[in-house]
């Protein structure tokens, strides 16, 4: 006589239980296949991110006391190319790892290059002159960066576009003639637009759209502004990243190679 299999009832009675709950509580099912499909998106996002990234030949980061301690030879080992240390803001401002962060940049392979945040408040003579005294030489190889953002109360109110754009020209125009290295824009569609286009038409400009992709030949770096952090060392950081609207082929040719 063969031998029954014998099942605990509990098992039976938890099968069937299950199909009722299932059949009685059809959003179960949808909870569990949102949170699958849910998973396979962030997956594709992150894969996403990650490739866009990496269809740019030269990645580098910008830098400032926020940052903390950088370890620039950490970030050759993650293939960035270069970085921009904050040097000063407005007329009375140096950033307080500015000198450390250039004295040990020096020692890697890393191209340097370095930015000033523009000031609606002062005079581009006397942001000329503060970033002069206390960067002195050291500008790196890089075209010198001015950023420009709607900080404060200009978030709501924009300053004069003309008065502003004007001040802009003259600054970058006194720290081209000075250090030699050209000057670049770094700001927003919106206040390149502002400010920018119709106050340095052949400027070179630093862009932050919203979605990274290729940009015109006016634009010189794209300032990526996705959630894809750069890792050093194992550990994810909140340094800003940016890359070369250019090939490698390009970099090498108007700054040299790293390696």
């Amino acid at each position: 006589m063969a031998k029954r299999k014998i099942e605990p009832i509990y098992d039976n009675t938890f099968r069937r239980s299950n199909r009722h709950n299932y059949k009685k509580h059809p959003w179960i099912i949808l909870v569990i296949v949102l949170l699958v499909l849910g998973g396979a998106g962030g997956l594709i996002w992150h894969n996403h991110h990650q490739s866009a990234l990496n269809s740019y030949a030269v990645r580098g980061v910008s830098v400032n006391q926020a940052d903390g301690y950088v370890d620039f030879h950490q970030l050759q080992s993650q293939k960035i190319k270069f970085a921009y240390l904050k040097a000063t803001s407005g007329a009375s401002y140096l950033d307080d790892d500015f000198i450390d962060n250039y004295q040990r940049i020096s020692g890697s392979n890393l191209q340097v290059g370095i930015y000033q945040q523009f000031s609606f408040t002062s005079s581009a003579k006397s942001q000329f002159r503060y970033l002069v005294s206390q960067v002195q030489q050291q500008s790196g190889n890089l075209p010198i960066a001015i950023q420009v953002t709607y900080y404060g109360k200009y978030a709501d109110t924009p300053p004069n576009a003309k008065k502003q754009g004007q001040k802009l020209a003259e600054l970058a125009e006194l720290l081209s003639e000075h250090y030699g290295q050209g000057c670049i824009i770094w700001a927003t569609p919106a206040v390149q637009r502002d400010i920018v286009d119709s106050y340095l038409p052949q400027n070179k400009k630093w862009s932050v759209p919203t979605k990274l992709k290729r940009q015109g030949k006016d634009v010189m770096f794209i300032q990526y502004t996705g959630h894809q952090k750069l890792e050093v060392d194992g550990v994810r950081t909140d340094l800003t990243q940016s890359v070369f609207n250019g090939s490698l082929k390009q970099w090498n040719e108007q700054f040299g190679s790293n390696e």
